[in-house]
C-alpha cells in the first residue's frame, strides 16, 4: 500500500512517531512523509495539493485537527484520495479547532478514535469505518527509547499554554497564578491566532519534551499533552481555561499503532 502521512506541525508529529516507525518497517507499506510545518492553511492546501497530484497514494493518514491538517484534508478529498484521520470525534470547546476536527471526520474514510466516547460520537453522525485504537502517545512512551537524565539539577515547572481561539481569551494572570513564583520553563506555543500575547519560551523534540516534563514539579497550561501524553507519564497536572474543555483522557495500551497498520492492510 502507498501510505502518504501528513503532519501539520510538531503538535502531531510527536503522536504519530511511533506509527510512522512501525508503518516504515513493514514492507506491505511504501511510506511518504510530508511535512507541512509553519504553513498557513492556503500555503498546506497548495503544497498538498501538488504533492497528492503528483504522488497519487491509495490513502493518506493524518492526525488532529490543526488547520493545516484540515488544508491537507481537503486537497485529499478533491483529488478523491481515501483518508484515514487519528482522533475524530474528540471535543476541546475552547478551540475553533473543535469545528476543524469535525471537518476533517466528515471528509475522512476511515476513522481512528481514541476514545470510546469519541467512538460514540463519531457513530452518532452515522460515520461508518470506525475504530478504537487507542492513543499512539501511549505506544512511543511505552516502546521508544526516549528516558535521560533529569534535564536540570534545579527544580522547576513546565508551561505549555496557548490562546483560547474560540474567543480570543489570553489569560496569563491565571498561568502566574499557578506558577506562584517558580522557576518555570515555557514551551513554544504552535502558531495560532492570539500566540503573540503568550511569552516566548523553548522548542524540544518529542523525546527531550517527555523528558522534560516526566521530572518537572508540575505541568501547567492548556495543551492536549496534559491528557494525551501526562497521564500516562504520572506528571502533575494544572489545566487551566477551557481550551480544552470536554476532552476526555484517551485510552491507550501501547498497541495503537498495531491496531492502525492492521486496518489499513484490511483496507487493500
Amino acid at each position: 500500500m502507498n501510505l502518504t502521512v501528513i503532519s501539520g506541525s510538531r503538535a502531531d508529529y510527536g503522536l504519530l512517531e511511533w506509527t510512522l516507525k512501525c508503518l516504515r518497517e513493514d514492507p506491505f507499506f511504501s511510506i511518504a512523509e510530508v511535512k507541512i510545518w509553519g504553513h498557513s492553511a492556503a500555503q498546506a492546501l497548495e503544497a498538498m495539493t501538488t504533492h497528492l497530484a503528483e504522488n497519487t497514494p491509495d490513502y493518506v493518514l493524518l492526525l488532529g485537527d490543526r488547520f493545516e491538517i484540515l488544508s491537507a484534508s481537503i486537497a485529499a478529498h478533491l483529488q478523491r484520495i481515501p483518508i484515514a484521520h487519528i482522533g475524530g470525534g474528540d471535543v476541546s470547546q475552547g478551540s475553533y479547532d473543535d469545528a476543524m476536527r469535525y471537518c476533517i471526520s466528515r471528509l475522512a474514510s476511515l476513522h481512528f478514535a481514541t476514545s470510546r466516547d469519541s467512538v460514540d460520537r463519531l457513530a452518532a453522525l452515522g460515520y461508518g469505518g470506525v475504530h478504537l485504537v487507542g492513543n499512539p502517545a501511549v505506544d512511543y512512551i511505552r516502546h521508544a527509547p526516549w528516558q535521560k537524565p533529569r534535564p536540570t539539577q534545579d527544580r522547576y515547572v513546565v508551561v505549555a499554554y496557548y490562546p483560547e481561539t474560540i474567543d480570543d481569551t489570553v489569560d496569563l494572570e491565571a498561568v502566574k497564578a499557578a506558577i506562584a513564583g517558580r522557576n518555570a520553563i515555557w514551551i513554544t506555543p504552535n502558531p495560532d491566532r492570539g500566540v503573540e500575547k503568550i511569552p516566548s519560551g523553548f522548542t524540544f523534540a518529542h523525546d527531550d519534551f517527555l523528558n522534560l516534563i516526566v521530572y518537572a514539579d508540575e505541568f501547567i497550561g492548556n495543551s492536549s499533552a496534559m491528557l494525551y501524553e501526562a497521564p500516562e507519564l504520572g506528571v502533575k497536572t494544572t489545566m487551566l481555561g477551557k481550551r480544552q474543555q470536554g476532552r476526555v483522557v484517551p485510552w491507550g495500551d501501547g498497541k495503537c499503532s498495531e491496531r492502525i497498520i492492521k486496518i489499513l492492510k484490511e483496507q487493500k
